[in-house]
């Protein structure tokens, strides 16, 4: 079957069925159509089938999660790639809408606003810009917002494999870098869910220390403090 996609939405997961559903559903709630959804199984067992002819399932052979996104790059068919975490989901249903007038407007890359969700029911706004500079002292950007051109990839290469932890500051620096332009929207996009197995839980301390030692001389950005997301949320705003 062909599919007649501008968008390519690519979701790593491993081992979380029922968030990963509610996640594909989010991207099936779209208005904008237009996509092909790529599920990147980097865990145990099987997924699928969906019945929705737009869904492909690869197997990663559980090489990790930057590989899993790599994987999803290289057999993307849009124009456009877009990321969703397997336990975050959408909740603008006009995102990939948005970003389609953005990335065929003006821009390179478009991303978005957050809602971080707590286990305790509370919400907090992630609203925060980003540029060339503001890109060399922090990371200000959630990836299940992002959306960008797919050729990209092409100029820049795939993400860096060495970076597990900041594979994703390491290419927004990448792109900003290159003199891409970069588009922001203020609508909060997706919901990002806040629990124990986050990446960038406290747990994580010295292995995410010597990651971000990593980036930082790879991109000469000098002593980095180190921070996670919930340090930039907005302190009394709920969305």
């Amino acid at each position: 079957m062909q599919i007649n996609a501008d968008f390519s939405v690519i979701i790593p997961t491993r081992n979380r069925p029922v968030f990963l559903a509610e996640a594909v559903a989010s991207i099936l709630a779209q208005n904008f159509k237009r996509f092909e959804i790529l599920v990147v199984n980097d865990g145990e067992g099987s997924i699928g089938p969906f019945d929705d002819k737009r869904i492909r399932v690869l197997d990663n052979h559980q090489r990790g999660a930057v590989a899993a996104r790599n994987f999803g790059v290289t057999q993307a068919k849009g124009k456009y790639i877009a990321f969703l975490d397997d336990d975050d989901y959408f909740i603008d249903t006009c995102h990939l809408t948005r970003a389609n007038a953005a990335l065929n407007d003006l821009a390179e890359f478009f991303y978005a606003n957050g809602t971080m969700m707590f286990p305790d029911g509370r919400k907090k706004l992630f609203a925060r810009r980003a540029d060339a500079s503001s890109l060399r002292l922090n990371n200000t950007i959630l990836v299940s917002t992002i959306c960008y051109h797919a050729s990209l990839h092409q100029q820049l290469g795939l993400f860096d494999e060495t970076l597990p932890y900041y594979w994703d500051w390491d290419w927004y620096l990448r792109v900003a870098g290159s003199n891409n332009r970069m588009a922001h929207s203020n609508r909060s996009a997706v919901a990002i869910r806040v629990h124990q197995d986050n990446m960038s839980g406290q747990s994580n301390f010295a292995p995410r220390r010597a990651n971000l030692d990593q980036l930082s001389a790879k991109h000469g950005l000098g002593c980095i403090t180190l921070k996670n997301h919930l340090d930039f949320v907005v302190p009394s705003a709920t969305n």
